[in-house]
């Protein structure tokens, strides 16, 4: 495919025409068109400089429904208690499930509990966490991790409800993962891509993504992507173009950037599908036998020659013959 004509765009949310840096969208002052309907354009994305401002507990995936009894008949469901939005390392999110416990127990009219009464501890060399509770009377607390599965990855739990109580400890049977947002998908609602699929967050479907960015730094730090892969799409012009975020857990293809801007390079290249002679047909075989007809026509055309050459000799020899017998007998 051959490059006639390329577009280069260097883009930052903060000048969007709508929109925030989670989706916002650019308007084109001259839009972009093919300069031939046969052509197509080729899409990349080869900078993008990312600001990890996103938290990985955040709205999508904060809440953590539990259901609570004890031995002086107690009992309640929870479907509000939450850990705060932010980014955590395994003890503070630990720390943090044992308060927002506390809380929540009591707003829902249960005993009041302290720190103590929870043992959470991370172990480091195995990786997993491990709690249990203390308490003068029995209390279970079922933590119902199968709905809350991207809290139970952090905590290494399976998405299966698990029962904490003062009898025995909870091992975790995975390792933790308190930063399980590991990629973060730039993607377009503009763009109408023509091989393009992914099986993230849903079974395998049709796919928006301009570019996927590893989230390889640390919280409060600029990710920065250097990619040169180029998808084609099927846009004939392009007058405005919408860029949003998205993560590797979320189906709600929405991730909160909270307010920070990034910056992006986009390449757009029109390609021309067909070289202009492309109704002159080559043939790319390594051999090309011939057709029999074609033979036949060859040896005809060739006895027809040697024919007519030994008939041009007879006569050029008749010729020779009779100007001797001329020189021999002169009148």
């Amino acid at each position: 495919m051959e490059i006639v004509k390329s577009y280069t765009l260097y883009l930052n949310t903060r000048e969007a025409n709508y929109g925030s840096s989670n989706n916002c969208t650019f308007i084109f002052t001259t839009p972009i068109v093919l300069t031939n309907t046969n052509n197509r354009f080729l899409i990349s994305c080869p900078m993008v400089e990312l600001p990890y401002s996103f938290s990985q507990v955040n709205t999508t995936n904060y809440t953590l429904p539990y259901f609570y009894t004890d031995s002086n008949g107690i009992n309640f469901n929870s479907t509000d208690m939450n850990i705060p939005e932010g980014n955590y390392n395994i003890n503070a999110l630990l720390a943090q499930l044992i308060t927002s416990l506390i809380q929540n127990i009591q707003a829902h009219g249960g005993p009041v509990l302290t720190t103590a009464n929870f043992t959470f501890l991370y172990n480091s060399q195995t990786g997993s966490v491990s709690l249990v509770m203390s308490n003068s009377y029995n209390i279970y607390i079922t933590l119902k991790f199968s709905q809350a599965v991207v809290l139970g990855i952090m905590f290494g739990w399976t998405p299966t409800d698990i029962v904490i109580n003062t009898t025995s400890t909870k091992i975790s049977p995975n390792k933790v993962m308190v930063n399980p947002i590991t990629s973060v998908y730039i993607r377009s609602d503009t763009l109408k891509f023509q091989s393009n699929y992914e099986a993230i967050v849903q079974t395998y479907q049709n796919s928006d993504i301009l570019a996927k960015i590893p989230v390889t730094t640390l919280p409060n730090s600029i990710i920065y992507y250097r990619n040169d892969i180029k998808n084609m799409i099927s846009n004939k012009f392009l007058a405005d173009l919408n860029l949003y975020v998205s993560d590797n857990l979320s189906v709600l293809y929405q991730l909160d950037m909270q307010g920070v801007n990034y910056g992006i390079m986009i390449t757009i290249d029109e390609v021309q599908m067909k070289p202009t002679n492309a109704f002159q047909d080559i043939l790319h075989t390594g051999i090309v036998v011939t057709p029999k007809d074609l033979i036949q026509q060859r040896d005809d055309i060739l006895h027809e020659l040697i024919a007519q050459k030994e008939k041009l000799e007879k006569e050029i020899e008749e010729q020779k013959q009779n100007a001797m017998e001329v020189e021999k007998n002169p009148t």
